[in-house]
């Protein structure tokens, strides 16, 4: 069964067939060819999705969209000019920092990837730096939507792992941050070599009117973290808060979301909501097939076959999801991969929070890279970059979030030292 599902779902990624219908495809292929009744496709899709913890997920997407359409991202922006503004190549700084702070809101690498973009490259560019260089800083700042909190793909993992959002959320901080310094660090040698100039003086009164204006906005990561460790809302609950405080924020508070904009807005929600749940229904009878052929136990004998060394075995599993991150949708690599992985996982007694980070990790790398490469098309698409130079800027930053990825996965106690502190 194995053969034929994975023969019949390669062929039709081949041929170009959006993912949820490859996976829903080849699955009821096999369970037609098999002549195991079509109503057990149908339960499995329906079962597929039927969690109350998805339920996250459009409240994720909704408190996102609020904040985004609010122009939080503007005042974000504002506030880290303020902050590193200064420094050599302080405008390409600004835009990392901003992102650092803006993924503590939305969670999505897609819109994040947007909205520098969107507000940053033309300055940029007015500054002396290349556009292309502007789009590519874009693609990989977005990088980060997903692994600092709150994250939908985490929402995704910590399902399918059965294992603690919170953990999973705190876990993603410093992570996220050492992937930053990674791509600042880049900057750093880049502005140097390139002579990327500052822009402007640094100023402790304008620092305070900024943080003024984007405090609101960068109160709500602590609202989510601190409703998770006081026990007071559930992930699904701390969605529905995030979104609720999302709205009063855009619409009383700053005043930008006016109630004429409210249809657009859920459209949109709905419309994102969509894409992400029809991969995880689709999915469901796929990953059901593989469980029943045993494909898990099949993969733990064959990488136990190669080593028992969870360094070893973390290093193949890197490269492999690099690997698949290059041609294939995050959460769809998630849904098929990580079921069959968590008995290896386990049976080699590697952290499940640790490792949920190091392939979130590995899948947002797989945004930036070519073919797929979603953060790259919607860079180029905003500010009108060809692919060529796109990628002639990305390419360090690229090795700097290899590098950042290799300290990800072999210093553990990046990923798991907050959450026991916080006491997760």
């Amino acid at each position: 069964m194995v053969t034929l599902l994975l023969g019949a779902f390669a062929l039709l990624i081949v041929v170009g067939t959006p993912i949820w219908i490859a996976m829903a495809g080849s699955a009821l292929l096999v369970i037609f060819m098999e002549g195991i009744p079509l109503t057990v496709a149908a339960q499995r899709i329906v079962a597929g999705v039927q969690s109350f913890p998805l339920l996250a997920i459009p409240l994720f997407t909704l408190a996102g969209s609020l904040m985004n359409a609010s122009g939080i991202s503007e005042r974000l922006f504002s506030f880290t000019k303020a902050l590193v503004g200064h420094i050599r190549g302080g405008p390409a700084h600004t835009l990392v920092v901003g992102e650092v702070f803006l993924s503590g809101i939305s969670g999505s690498s897609v819109a994040d990837t947007a909205a520098a973009a969107r507000v940053f490259v033309p300055q940029l560019e007015k500054m002396g730096y290349p556009r292309a260089f502007g789009a590519a800083l874009s693609a990989v700042a977005g990088t980060l939507g997903p692994i600092i909190p709150p994250s939908i793909l985490m929402v995704v993992y910590a399902w399918q792992a059965n294992i603690s959002l919170g953990s999973l959320f705190v876990a993603g901080i410093i992570p996220g941050l050492v992937m930053a310094g990674c791509i600042m660090a880049t900057i750093a040698i880049l502005a140097l070599k390139r002579d990327f100039r500052a822009a402007g003086a640094f100023s402790l009164g304008n620092l305070w009117t900024e943080f003024k204006y984007a405090s609101l906005a960068l109160l709500m990561p602590v609202l989510i973290i601190v409703g998770f460790r006081a026990g007071l809302f559930t992930a699904t609950e701390i969605a529905g808060v995030a979104a609720a405080y999302s709205l009063v924020v855009g619409m009383l508070v700053y005043r930008t979301i006016r109630l004429a904009d409210l249809p657009a807005i859920l459209v949109g929600t709905a419309r994102e909501t969509a894409v992400i749940l029809a991969i995880v229904a689709a999915a469901s009878p796929f990953s059901w097939i593989l469980a029943v052929d045993q494909a898990p136990q099949l993969v733990t004998d064959f990488m136990k076959s190669i080593s028992t060394d969870p360094l070893v075995v973390l290093l193949i599993l890197n490269i492999a999801l690099l690997i698949a991150g290059m041609f294939m949708e995050t959460i769809a690599i998630m849904i098929i991969l990580v079921p069959i992985l968590l008995p290896l996982l386990t049976s080699l007694q590697i952290d499940l929070v640790h490792f949920g980070i190091v392939l979130l990790v590995n899948l947002v790398i797989g945004q930036v890279t070519p073919p797929v490469g979603v953060l790259c098309f919607v860079a180029m698409a905003i500010t009108k970059v060809r692919l060529g130079p796109l990628f002639r800027e990305l390419w360090p930053f690229l090795i700097a979030l290899v590098v950042a990825l290799a300290i990800i996965t072999y210093v553990p106690a990046l990923s798991l030292w907050l959450p026991r502190v916080a006491g997760f």
